[in-house]
């Protein structure tokens, strides 16, 4: 008995999750419910596991060849180049700083006060 309401209950949230990402693809497509046919939809699902799988696979050959970084290797790599002041960090910087204006303040408004 309990196995039947567990596969009942597979069975209906796969069939909600289909459904909910149809109804998203089908307003992306700028179409009304029922507009987007089947093989269409299957064809979407299709090209996004394909760019998953390309995205990977990119993502693998780049970390055998010690060019891969995870998301946050990239980012501590970028504040490690800001802050060595090499060739593309410190100088980098001095070009931003030079070549616009401050930003505008942030001002914070708290009740009556502003705080900028």
């Amino acid at each position: 008995m309990a196995l039947k309401k567990a596969m009942g209950i597979l069975v209906l949230s796969t069939q909600a999750v289909i459904g909910y990402d149809y109804h998203i693809q089908t307003r992306d497509a700028g179409l009304s419910w029922g507009d987007l046919s089947a093989t269409d939809y299957g064809t979407i699902v299709q090209e996004r596991f394909a760019r998953a799988r390309t995205r990977e696979t990119v993502r693998a050959a780049a970390q055998q060849d010690g060019q891969g970084l995870s998301l946050w290797g990239e980012a501590s790599s970028y504040g490690k180049r800001l802050l060595t002041g090499g060739p593309s960090g410190g100088e980098q910087v001095a070009e931003v700083q030079n070549g616009e204006e401050a930003p505008p303040p942030v001002c914070i408004r708290r009740g009556n006060v502003a705080d900028c």
